[in-house]
């Protein structure tokens, strides 16, 4: 029989409510065995917020454990590690104490678990102000006065920030939590942060194996638009490389390693890493040890995680990662809307070596030449996803297919013909799935989309005949969706749809389209060439009839290679044929006006830009072109109305309407705003250019703006 383990699991938490409140489900949905696991808490009570306190309370009194309040811990009685079992059972006896006192000490006020981050260093020592910060809580001496201000921690959509002494008020807490799980006589720890959710068989597999110490993996995207990144690496700060002593590496050679030890992080296994954090199992034996978070006085890097993982390796214990069941890291308010789908994959998903979820088969099918630097990316996002990869190359002279082999990929050679309807048809004939996925190179599903779409996988049925999902192809420097398409990207295999077009090609469906709300992501890394361009070009010096749709993205081609007056000429041809998609319309009666303004054709622009109200309702991004077009002859009255039209509008209710972003939400407002301060209206300006802050809250001439309208407003200078 199986000895019953007694595992401790542990948290320093200063959280906001929806937040903690992901974070304690998932912990509540952990599969464990009561039979072989004993499981128990401590969570280290820290929060601003009372109603993240509440939840902890509430989460012990269902589950037992114990809350303790962190302004109980930072004044211990005696020092709170020793690496010997007679010292520790005194640090935990002040931890004891410091239970017992929990209820009448007041919670501090800055508290908020460490990470692996390899964006903390820069963002805390450049853009936290800590000069006026006294010392606090860092080897496990107590604070001057209860009176000395905390070192502030604080987050928003673009990262974390940390005080250097914040840093280390954390560590000293972490090493409280060691103390009372030796004192506890615990088999392991399992020490998180508080903003990670959960797989419900992350415990299990954790304690699947005999490693002192090894991390549950999860990946972060530290800065807006950038890729995800593990919180484990191999040496020092945060090198994600191998490098034998005296080895010379290229920098291109430094980023292949990287990129090959990231793709076998998103392969199920457990490997030996020699930095981690924040998700961490200790056995018993190392705590034992004396492994702790405390600083290392002559040690320069930043984070106590990296100063627990030196220690550890100098005390002679390995460190490893376990990548079957990758947690979800909330790492920004918005990644709340994932934590939805991760939990509803995740509960569909049983521990292995149990009944797996059956699904249907995907069969993602790509054309490609020469993608080594966006490949590797593509494929690790559609994880779990594809049951088969097929890859049609055309003729790469780089790493491509060996970085498809990586993948397992099955690799098909294609002579490429310049058309792209007959490369993907082509792709399409060589899938053996149910449904076939396309995606190119340079796409991507991003964490909550990937989750939306395993949870879609288990809801496909025969009657479903596709999916559409948006085509995020641009983003503001907020990381908000600016641009965006919809396209049929999962379609049943035995429905025979065929690709259409030389270039710009589209796929025919027909029968049940489910439009979703998943998005790939568009992550261009490639330069722009003219093949588009020579492609109708020499369609064109052939005879070939174009299409409707053939003149449109001809023309496109056209424009956006400076060739405006052969522009013209095409986009006037395709809407005087009637023949045209609405959205198709729409996009080149505006397109149609900028030609024509840049060919110095005013009156013409109006004209061209007027004619899209007559193939369907106004939309906001024709309203902001008049608008624009008004101001440019300070008529400013005339331009307001039609910002103000364009703010007043409604959105097209069809999913597949074409979006720009940014004409239905921040446009119009900074336009106004303008308009109104040349009309001398300084208060209407401030109030539109505040409205278009909340939309792109760093863009610098909003900034600029909010700077030059307050100080016309303390001024009096208002009407």
């Amino acid at each position: 029989m199986t000895a019953l383990q007694r595992i401790l699991i542990a948290s320093p938490v200063r959280q906001s409510p929806d937040v903690l409140k992901a974070f304690l489900e998932s912990l509540s949905l952990l599969s464990i065995r009561e039979e072989e696991i004993e499981v128990s808490y401590v969570f280290i009570d820290d929060n601003e917020a009372q109603d993240s306190s509440k939840q902890l309370r509430a989460f012990v009194r269902k589950h037992g454990g114990k809350v303790v309040k962190a302004a109980a811990i930072e004044k211990p009685k005696k020092p709170l590690i020793k690496r010997s079992r007679a010292g520790a059972r005194s640090a935990a006896a002040n931890a004891e104490n410091a239970v017992n006192e929990a209820n009448a000490a007041d919670p501090a006020e800055a508290l908020k678990t460490s990470k692996a981050d390899p964006s903390r260093r820069d963002t805390s020592k450049s853009e936290v102000s800590i000069s006026s910060v006294k010392p606090s809580l860092t080897t496990g001496q107590p604070t001057e006065s209860d009176s000395d201000p905390k070192p502030v921690y604080s987050r928003n959509e673009y990262g974390h920030y940390w005080p250097e002494e914040y840093i280390w008020r954390v560590a000293a807490l972490k090493d409280w939590i060691l103390s009372y799980a030796i004192e506890g006589g615990f088999d392991a720890l399992f020490l998180l942060d508080s903003d990670l959710v959960l797989h419900p068989a992350t415990l299990t597999q954790l304690l699947n194996g005999e490693e002192e110490i090894v991390a549950n993996l999860f990946w972060t995207r530290w800065q807006p638009g950038t890729i995800e990144m593990p919180q484990v690496w191999l040496r020092d700060e945060y090198t994600l490389y191998e490098e034998r002593q005296n080895e010379q590496l290229t920098e291109e050679e430094k980023q292949r390693r990287s990129a090959e030890f990231m793709r076998k992080l998103r392969k199920k296994g457990r490997y030996e890493v020699g930095g981690l954090g924040a998700c961490t199992l200790i056995r018993r034996s190392a705590l034992e040890k004396g492994v702790r978070f405390a600083r290392i006085d002559n040690l320069t890097l930043w984070g106590e995680d990296r100063h627990f993982c030196v220690r550890a390796q100098a005390l002679g214990i390995r460190l490893h990662v376990d990548t079957h069941y990758p947690a979800y890291h909330i790492y920004r308010d918005s990644d709340l809307d994932g934590v939805a789908a991760f939990l509803q994959s995740a509960s569909r998903h049983t521990i292995e070596g149990t009944e797996a979820s059956k699904y249907i088969l995907i069969s993602l099918c790509m054309i490609v030449k020469n993608e080594e630097k966006s490949l590797a990316r593509c494929l690790d996002s559609v994880r779990e996803i594809a049951d088969e990869i097929v890859i049609v190359d055309t003729g790469s002279t780089d790493r491509t297919r060996e970085i498809a082999k990586e993948y397992d990929c099955r690799i098909v050679d294609y002579e490429w013909k310049d058309h792209f309807a007959d490369a993907r048809n082509f792709a399409f004939s060589q899938a053996e799935g149910e449904y076939i996925l396309w995606l190119d190179a340079d796409d991507v599903f991003e964490e909550k989309d990937r989750q939306q779409l395993l949870d879609w996988r288990e809801r496909l049925d025969s009657s479903i005949d596709g999916l559409s999902m948006e085509y995020h192809l641009a983003f503001d420097g907020s990381g908000n969706v600016s641009h965006k398409l919809r396209r049929n990207r999962l379609v049943r295999r035995d429905k025979g749809f065929e690709w259409h077009g030389a270039v710009h090609e589209y796929l025919a469906v027909s029968g049940n389209i489910v439009h979703t709300n998943i998005a790939v992501t568009h992550k261009k890394d490639k330069e722009y060439t003219d093949r588009n361009l020579r492609i109708y070009k020499r369609l064109e010096e052939q005879g070939e009839v174009f299409t409707a749709r053939d003149q449109y993205y001809y023309a496109n081609e056209l424009r956006d290679h400076g060739l405006n007056e052969e522009a013209v000429q095409w986009y006037t041809r395709f809407l005087d044929s009637g023949h045209g998609w609405i959205e198709d319309n729409l996009s080149a009666s505006l397109k149609l006006a900028e030609c024509m303004g840049r060919l110095g054709m005013k009156e013409q622009e109006l004209a061209a830009l007027f004619r899209s109200f007559t193939y369907a309702s106004p939309r906001a991004e024709a309203c902001c072109k008049v608008g624009t077009w008004f101001a440019e002859r300070a008529e400013w009255n005339t331009a307001i109305h039609w910002f103000e039209t364009a703010v007043a509008l409604k959105r097209p209710e069809d999913p597949l309407a074409n979006i720009d972003e940014p004409s239905w939400t921040w446009i119009p407002h900074l336009q106004l705003c303008v308009c109104y301060d040349r009309l001398g209206n300084h208060k209407q300006a401030n109030y539109h250019n505040e409205l278009a802050l909340s939309y792109h809250p760093t863009h610098p001439s909003m900034l600029y703006n909010q700077q030059y309208l307050k100080e016309k407003l303390q001024n009096g200078v208002l009407r």
